[in-house]
């Protein structure tokens, strides 16, 4: 059975027939701005062109072919996260705050933990979890260039610790692993793989994680599950599954034009031919105000005293490095799957300061002693060069900015300022 096959059991002739014609069609691309460093107004005066998403907030979509943003310094810089704008409506709608503890349990490429630690304001805690960890450090690579300091990293499967985090976090996002037919238009790849059987093999482990997922939801405790699956085995019929072995509730997602919603109201589908992006499934759900949300017992650590206070943040030491932490985030500190807890302040070296964290110098706003970059000086030193006679600057170590935005944290010894940028994250900047 082909997909517009297995989609006659919920969508009419008419509807497959106006799918199959936007699948015919572009992709779309859109840009998730980081709010504590480019405003709305800024970055419509730099690419004029690009039209407000449809929905989410601070998110705009654009035309690859005129602006290739993934190329900007800006992009390097942390001003924007580069994501699907079907991509961008589960966090967004299930809009955790500042006192949320959240667990994202599949979360690379970390786009849904980058929108949900914006909408936090920096603040609570999430945990990103993805059981590959090369995927795990793709999160790791996206959280440093933002900035971003309450979220911690992990890669393991949950299965061996759901347990013990039972009836535990407030906010969770599952984002399931899926038959991908909402990205044929996207990969090639992606749809000469698809199969109804692997729709079906798809839906085990999504029933699996659902289940695992809504035992970790704290009472009164909310959980988007979404997919970037049209079949509704993989969507209405897993959420289905929940509902009959739990007490789970659905919230009901305000009606728009631009959704597809269903006879039996579990959730929405974003169609191409409806919504400005790709194919997405999303279902928000409630656990109820029963019995008490579990307490992890902090660990101890090392504390470790900066010059600069962050409100809400722990700093402590581990194998000389100096971390900023969200107290809740202390509590996933086993080192055998941990990819961050934190972030990076700084790095000890006989117990003096050898180096600075580049995502520390990202998500400051203000330092010691600054030096403002030119273009050309940026330019050299995202590509790994060091920059001989700046301007007049003290000896020691000095927070380089271009356009009011942190770049590194570097040495300058009175002569040259030390290219610290880590050799893994260089490039040649091609637009500005």
């Amino acid at each position: 059975m082909d997909l517009f096959e297995s989609l006659k059991t919920y969508l009419s002739e008419k509807e497959i027939k106006e799918l199959k014609e936007a699948l015919e069609k572009e992709s779309l691309h859109a840009a998730l701005l980081n709010p504590t460093k480019i405003s709305d107004e800024k970055f419509v005066e730099l690419f004029p062109h690009v039209k407000p998403h449809p929905i989410v907030k601070h998110a705009f979509i654009y035309d690859k072919n005129e602006y290739e943003l993934g190329k900007h310094v800006l992009h390097e810089l942390g001003a924007y996260y580069l994501q699907e704008p079907s991509a961008m409506l589960p966090a967004f709608l299930l809009n955790p705050n500042k006192d949320d503890m959240v667990l994202d349990l599949c979360a690379a490429p970390g786009g849904k933990s980058v929108q949900a630690s914006f909408l936090m304001e920096n603040q609570g805690f999430i945990l990103s979890n993805d059981i590959s960890r090369s995927r795990a450090l793709a999160i790791l690579e996206n959280t440093e260039r933002l900035g971003i300091a309450n979220i911690g990293i992990i890669s393991r499967d949950f299965k061996e610790i759901y347990q013990d985090l039972r009836n535990y976090f407030t906010k969770i996002i599952l984002d399931a692993p899926c038959s991908g037919s909402g990205m044929f238009r996207k990969s090639e790849a992606v749809k000469d793989d698809w199969s109804y059987e692997k729709v079906l093999r798809c839906q085990k482990i999504q029933k699996e994680l659902i289940l695992m997922a809504y035992q970790m939801l704290a009472p009164n405790g909310e959980m988007v599950y979404s997919t970037c699956s049209f079949s509704k085995e993989e969507d209405e019929d897993v959420v289905k599954y929940l509902l009959d072995n739990t007490d789970a509730e659905i919230i009901k997602i305000p009606s728009n034009p631009l959704y597809y919603e269903g006879k039996d109201g579990l959730g929405i589908h974003l169609f191409p031919h409806l919504f400005p992006g790709e194919g997405h499934y999303i279902c928000l759900i409630k656990k109820p105000n029963v019995g008490e949300r579990r307490q992890i017992k902090t660990p101890k650590f090392v504390p470790y005293k900066l010059d600069m206070d962050f409100e809400g943040f722990q700093p402590y030491t581990f194998n000389d490095h100096a971390l900023l932490v969200r107290k809740e985030g202390m509590n996933f500190i086993d080192y055998k799957y941990l990819v961050r807890v934190g972030l990076e302040v700084l790095e000890l070296s006989n117990k003096r300061i050898s180096r600075y964290g580049v995502g520390f110098a990202h998500f400051i706003h203000s330092f010691g002693c600054g030096y403002s970059l030119s273009k050309e000086e940026v330019r050299r030193y995202l590509s790994g060069e060091g920059l001989t006679n700046p301007k007049t600057i003290q000896k020691g170590f000095v927070w380089l900015t271009y356009m009011g935005l942190g770049v590194d944290i570097a040495y300058f010894d009175g002569k040259m300022i030390k290219n610290h940028y880590p050799k893994h994250l260089r490039k040649l900047i091609q637009k500005f």
